[in-house]
């Protein structure tokens, strides 16, 4: 049965601690100790009286017999052991830290599986914000004249719950630190209980100057909410208002913070729909109320996603505009379906189209027939006028072709075939859009890159990401 590991937060500050090893893992724990404060010292290999006044050892990839040697000096000496991936020879786990200033949070899973607890500390991060390492530089700031303004230790118990459980956190989250302050005294109350101000969480670009009200342009990715960049889910939980579109998934919209607008604009096909002018009014106008306005758009904003349009109408009315990219769906949906976009020797270049655009005069189908790959979004529903056309300007109708059905999404589906029998298999498939189109000899490498999913070019792929 594995040992059951008693949780502390050690002050190392000071104390001498000994590294064991070279390389990169060594230099890795060399640094954690020395932020920690410790006195470190670092030695290539272990000698007899090493441990002598150190207080705690990492041992990092030695040879078996100087493991042991290390761990029979340690329990004479009373010296905590950290073996790297060598858990009988433990007294203690380094755990996965997230820290956000004062806040650490350590994750461990007992030796057994740390890239487990490395994932999580990675999700907990994109939940957790700076906002928390502010809370507690406003909360240590008042700390020491709550307790006298209030002695009896259960009321001032319930003050912090309260605090906590308010909305100061959301409005730090926000970049209103006068406001989170002015909560912090209301709830904390009487007197001079006003917190020391905290570092602002955005970055000038992401704010209105002089506080007045902004659009943002953002790129949702996908639709995998894990593809969302950082800097984006940020702002995202920063805004007063979002307008969305059809395809940013559900799991996107749940990181809007409470009380925020939520307006739908999303363009269905074959509906009457919001017209493009009415959404740059409506992000204007509710930018000229003051408020942060996040326009969220699948995939790019300024990928067939009709973002420059929008930041041109902005400029025009006067209204701060920020652009915040997002991860395409035109490299993105191939890569995670086993497609590479380019490959040395195979694709040298690749061109995304729309299929919106089909007109002889609107796109060169001449020269989209000669590249190497060629990536088309919102095609499926004209699939075969497309396959037909890149044919009758010479691409063979024996060059690779796959349709990728909701990209990155768990009910992903993909279909394999040819330029000459794509659009018949993927209708025979009844794929869903949102889809893409990639055409290519770099097609044929996802048999190699997935190939459990790729029996035969004509079967269709469930892809669970």
């Amino acid at each position: 049965m594995a040992p059951v590991h008693y949780p502390v937060y050690l002050d190392l500050r000071g104390r001498p601690c000994l590294v064991i090893g070279s390389g990169p893992l060594a230099e890795e724990k060399v640094h954690g100790l020395v932020e920690a404060g410790a006195a470190v010292r670092l030695t290539a290999s272990y000698a007899p009286g090493d441990l002598d006044g150190i207080c705690l050892a990492i041992v990092c990839s030695r040879p078996a017999a100087e493991v042991d040697a290390v761990w029979q000096e340690a329990r004479k000496r009373n010296v905590l052991v950290n073996t790297v991936d060598d858990v009988p020879h433990c007294d203690f786990i380094a755990p996965s830290i997230l820290r956000r200033g004062d806040l650490a949070i350590a994750i461990s899973t007992g030796g057994r599986a740390p890239a487990l607890a490395v994932r999580l500390r990675q999700k907990l991060e994109r939940e957790i914000g700076d906002e928390h390492a502010r809370f507690l530089e406003m909360a240590g700031s008042v700390r020491a004249a709550l307790a006298e303004l209030r002695p009896d230790f259960n009321e001032r118990r319930a003050a912090w719950y309260k605090l906590v459980d308010s909305d100061v956190l959301e409005l730090l989250r926000r970049g209103e630190d006068a406001a989170a302050a002015e909560r912090f005294a209301e709830i904390l109350g009487p007197h001079p209980l006003a917190p020391s101000p905290a570092t602002p969480p955005l970055p000038p670009r992401e704010r209105g100057p002089g506080g007045e009200g902004q659009v943002v342009l953002l790129g949702a990715g996908p639709g995998d909410p894990d593809l969302m960049t950082v800097r984006g889910l940020r702002c995202l939980r920063a805004a007063d208002a979002v307008i969305y579109d059809r395809l940013v998934s559900p799991e996107i919209l749940d990181e809007v913070r409470p009380g925020a607008e939520r307006i739908y604009v999303g363009k269905e096909p074959g509906e009457s729909c919001w017209r493009q002018d009415d959404i740059n009014a409506l992000l204007i106008s509710l930018a000229r109320e003051g408020k942060t306005v996040v326009r969220l758009k699948g995939g790019d904003p300024f990928v067939f996603g009709r973002g420059a349009e929008e930041a041109l109408a902005c400029r025009a009315a006067g209204v701060p505009c920020t652009v915040v990219p997002g991860v395409s769906s035109a490299v993105s949906v191939p890569a995670l379906a086993g497609i590479p976009v380019t490959h040395r020797g195979v694709a040298g270049g690749f061109a995304v189209v729309t299929g919106h655009c089909m007109g002889r005069d609107r796109l060169d189908w001449e020269a989209l027939a000669r590249i190497d790959t060629l990536v088309v979004l919102m095609g499926l529903a004209r699939l075969s006028e497309i396959a037909g056309l890149l044919q009758l300007h010479g691409r063979a109708a024996e060059t690779p072709a796959a349709v990728i059905s909701r990209g990155s999404l768990p009910d992903e589906r993909v279909v394999v075939g040819t330029l000459g029998d794509i659009g018949r298999l993927a209708a025979e498939a009844g794929l869903a859009a949102p889809a893409t189109l990639v055409v290519g000899e770099v097609v044929r490498l996802r048999a190699r890159l997935v190939p459990d999913l790729c029996h035969d070019p004509a079967t269709i792929s469930s892809f669970l990401s």
